[in-house]
């Protein structure tokens, strides 16, 4: 098969150049073939994939979130959809981890030469395209305003100082969601939306029970309330997720969200808009690479 790295040279902290080489070894040795496209600026890969998708049979995204998001949204805006791997060379690694994919090269080619790939949900806030979260409020600005100077001196550490400085800012903002024929109002301090276990380079596992194929996307409402809504709020995330006291979770495939328009969403980790937002979840979108493990446990699988 013919596969294509699509890379961000300025992802985590710009070493990718370095695994060229070991990765060209391994190709050699292999029926597959390589090459390598390298991002020219922020959001050249969504354009890059697009018009990329009709000569490859495989997409490896290499970098960040952030990087495979722009992969993402090419391969979807694209006629003919290549399968999608990802090399995780950012920070958090979101997608990679969740996938089970970890920083070993040999493993990670290990599972795209030899594994079958496996049709995954892909969600879309307004027009963007993403995979695993959008959120709004506290923390939810951390992962795009840090500098990335400061992250390629402290590595993650740089998000969890900022995560500490965010947490004792007062965030109170009104949503009216509605989802399922139902309409709902409430004021919250953050909304969280998943349809994994892990956001920020933490694992959440007891938010849901959810799978990456179920057509579904699971939203939990931090509320704001008269008193202790910040010790609610770390407690959950301590406690893997858990949903506490009066904080509300909702699942569904469509969610239609008004608030003020001031109020900044993510897409995995990186800014995508404000104000009023739809989410709505593509079942089984798009073919990717998994480690079985993940297949087994975080998939739904067709009887055999």
């Amino acid at each position: 098969m013919k596969f294509l790295i699509l890379y961000n040279p300025m992802s985590g902290r710009s070493n990718f150049h370095r695994y060229i080489p070991r990765i060209k070894k391994k190709f050699e040795n292999s029926p597959h073939s390589i090459d390598f496209y390298e991002s020219k600026a922020p959001k050249d890969l969504i354009k890059a994939a697009k018009e990329l998708s009709s000569f490859y049979d495989v997409f490896l995204a290499a970098g960040g979130d952030g990087t495979i998001n722009e992969v993402v949204n090419g391969i979807m805006s694209a006629e003919r959809k290549p399968i999608l791997g990802v090399l995780p060379f950012g920070t958090a690694n979101d997608i990679a981890a969740i996938l089970g994919i970890n920083r070993s090269i040999k493993r990670s080619l290990n599972i795209f030469f030899h594994e079958k790939p496996i049709k995954l949900d892909v969600n879309q806030i307004n027009h963007q395209y993403f995979i695993y979260t959008t959120a709004s409020g506290m923390l939810s600005k951390i992962s795009y305003d840090v500098p990335r100077r400061r992250i390629k001196k402290y590595g993650y550490l740089a998000y969890v100082i900022e995560a500490m400085q965010d947490i004792s800012k007062d965030y109170r903002y009104p949503i009216k969601i509605c989802y399922n024929d139902k309409e709902e109002n409430y004021e919250v301090v953050m909304v969280l939306g998943l349809n994994s276990n892990r956001v920020g380079g933490v694992r959440l596992v007891n938010f849901s029970n959810s799978k990456l194929n179920d057509g579904l996307f699971e939203i939990r409402l931090f509320l704001r309330t008269k008193s202790f809504w910040r010790f609610r709020f770390l407690q959950s995330f301590i406690r893997g997720g858990r949903r506490i006291g009066d904080d509300v979770q909702l699942v569904s495939s469509k969610f239609e969200i008004k608030t003020n328009p001031d109020v900044r969403w993510n897409a995995d980790g990186e800014y995508s808009t404000s104000g009023n937002i739809i989410i709505q979840t593509h079942k089984e979108a798009l073919y990717v690479y998994a480690s079985k493990r993940v297949k087994n446990k975080y998939f739904i699988q067709a009887p055999k």
